[in-house]
């Protein structure tokens, strides 16, 4: 992988990470145009680092309410008491479908299976879009926080995006778009810290390889700084914007990945 390749896989993981568009997806395309010849587990395993850098952003963009979150016990916060168990328990469904499926899912990480996917987010986010009350995340009980955490381990399939099928799902349980899109961010920072880890076990037990040092970082960089970008973007136009506009865009790009066929 040259230098040139990681920059521009970090530039796509930064971008559509939050975008819900699907990054795991765009990086299976941008492999395919590229013509990257990695073995899949260890292209999985270099595309999960590449999300160290979206780590970060997040961490920095939602750092005040993170520090809220995590003092709640000490601080007798009731309501981000309440906000931390839920986060904790939508995570559960998709930590455990990632432990046993991660090799499964690197197999089917293939243009046709991101095709299908593109076109079943692009439904999920023009549906969604139909049944919000306007509430808020206070008003989330357990059977919502179940369905959300449902979502998020689907996203797991190359193609499915995380952020909106998260999204979608939070707009299912009646939350206004600003709550929906502040708790799928919320609840991608343990998902991602975990997927993380685990992937840098995967490299000190040799199980997976990974590009050199230097490119490697240039590739997080790139991620973390249009990580950052996009959360911001995407905050500053959640209010105004319908998340089903983005289903204009993966329905062609969808067929599109169905049709093509490298030469």
């Amino acid at each position: 992988m040259t230098y040139i390749d990681a920059l521009i896989l970090g530039f796509v993981q930064g971008i559509t990470e939050f975008f819900p568009i699907s990054s795991s997806g765009h990086l299976v395309v941008t492999e395919a145009l590229l013509n990257i010849h990695v073995d899949p587990l260890s292209m999985q395993g270099f595309n999960v680092l590449l999300h160290a850098g979206t780590l970060i952003a997040l961490l920095c963009c939602y750092a005040r309410r993170w520090k809220e979150i995590l003092l709640s016990p000490f601080t007798k916060n009731y309501a981000n008491q309440r906000l931390l168990f839920f986060l904790i328990l939508a995570s559960i469904p998709a930590a455990i479908s990632g432990l046993i499926f991660d090799e499964r899912i690197a197999a089917i990480s293939s243009l046709p299976v991101v095709g299908v996917s593109f076109l079943i987010t692009a439904a999920v986010l023009i549906y969604g879009e139909r049944r919000s009350n306007g509430d808020s995340i206070a008003t989330l009980t357990y059977k919502d926080i179940a369905l959300i955490g449902i979502a998020q381990a689907c996203a797991l399939v190359p193609g499915i995006s995380r952020s909106g099928f998260t999204i979608s799902a939070g707009r299912m349980a009646g939350l206004k778009r600003e709550e929906a899109l502040d708790f799928s961010f919320l609840m991608a920072t343990p998902i991602i810290a975990g997927a993380t880890m685990l992937a840098m076990i995967d490299v000190l037990e040799g199980s997976i390889t990974l590009p050199a040092s230097q490119t490697m970082i240039m590739g997080v960089a790139v991620s973390f700084v249009l990580s950052a970008l996009s959360i911001v973007f995407l905050r500053s136009i959640v209010a105004r914007y319908s998340f089903a506009w983005f289903a204009v865009y993966l329905i062609p790009l969808g067929l599109l990945c169905l049709t093509y066929r490298p030469v």
